[in-house]
């Protein structure tokens, strides 16, 4: 395709033959896809390039939005169907799948753009989400335990995110390997102190 669709025009009544009217679909689990979802050469590489960097910027804002709702924190990019993200990656209303080969080519441009990260690091297989950036969890962390008379205080990394405070957190389950690059901002920032020993659990100190 020359262009992909303006979504909003799109959904409208004056559409044309050659550009059939895309409307949103909702999930059983209440997310609701864009329409260009719908549409089927999004999930074909687009030859033209200023058409590939638009389809790019759309398969991001699908994804940063789709994980979020899910919390979903993983993309396994060795997985033919996206692993985790496997609902997002494949349409079977329109039998449309997103290739290996353009997940690839996804990837190295979420890479680029810092919205992913290896892990474990030195590998190009799985990666972290980040719908929120380490940055961005810091900030949360921090803000809940200052807020919560916590600063002085050792927690385990369990307790953080798992114990009974942390149930109605937004960085309740965070995964750890994400917890860790969050308390290295904080640790950067003069505001916290990481423990890591073998024998006794992870835990951070908070100034």
């Amino acid at each position: 395709m020359a262009t992909l669709p303006d979504t909003r025009q799109a959904a409208s009544s004056s559409t044309t033959d050659a550009e059939p009217t895309l409307r949103s679909v909702t999930a059983p689990s209440g997310y609701v896809f864009p329409a260009i979802w719908s549409f089927p050469p999004i999930f074909t590489l687009q030859p033209n390039p200023q058409t590939f960097a638009h389809q790019i910027s759309l398969w991001t804002q699908l994804l940063l939005s789709w994980a979020k709702f899910h919390r979903v924190f993983t993309l396994d990019a060795g997985a033919v169907d996206g692993g985790d993200c496997r609902d997002v990656f494949h349409n079977s209303a329109i039998n449309r799948r997103l290739q290996p080969p353009a997940i690839k080519q996804f990837v190295s441009h979420l890479l680029k753009e810092g919205l992913i990260s290896p892990d474990p690091p030195q590998q190009s297989s799985t990666y972290l989400i980040y719908w929120k950036k380490p940055e961005e969890w810091a900030s949360i962390i921090y803000t809940w335990v200052s807020d919560h008379g916590l600063t002085g205080s050792i927690m385990t990394f369990y307790e953080l995110t798992e114990g009974d405070m942390a149930h109605t957190t937004e960085f309740y389950q965070l995964p750890p390997s994400l917890l860790r690059r969050a308390l290295d901002v904080l640790v950067k920032r003069g505001k916290a102190q990481v423990f890591k020993g073998e024998d006794v659990a992870e835990g951070v100190k908070f100034f």
